[in-house]
């Protein structure tokens, strides 16, 4: 296994975990691994009337907090994901909400709010 692959099974397992994490919680996950051009969202999730686009890090040793990894670049990605999404679907009236999951061994990470809206006024 090459460590592209490697690292994008961990990846995988933490999407797996934060995903059962959020059901535990009461979560309904509308879908996974969204794709629109130029971004992709790990999780989008419904907690009660709020729609809540969730980036997953899994992370070992030392690295940066999962909040420190998404980046402002990425922030913009997965926000213009999450107005696709919402137009895809009719949900332009909904609030949403931006998390980060950041799976670390047993211990899950959920911060909600983790970072504003990029984009376009509407």
């Amino acid at each position: 296994m090459t460590m592209h692959e490697s690292s994008r099974t961990r990846g995988v397992l933490g999407e797996i975990r934060a995903e059962q994490y959020l059901e535990q919680k009461g979560y309904a996950i509308l879908a996974r691994n969204y794709a629109s051009p130029g971004s992709e969202i790990d999780l989008i999730a419904e907690d009660g009337r709020v729609i809540v686009f969730a980036e997953v890090k899994m992370r070992t040793g030392s690295h940066a907090s999962g909040r420190e990894a998404v980046t402002p670049a990425k922030q913009k990605r997965i926000c213009r994901g999450a107005i696709h999404y919402l137009m895809r679907n009719g949900l332009m009236n909904r609030q949403v909400r931006f998390d980060v999951i950041e799976i670390q061994g047993e211990r899950v990470t959920h911060i909600e709010n983790a970072f504003a809206y990029q984009g376009p006024a509407f």
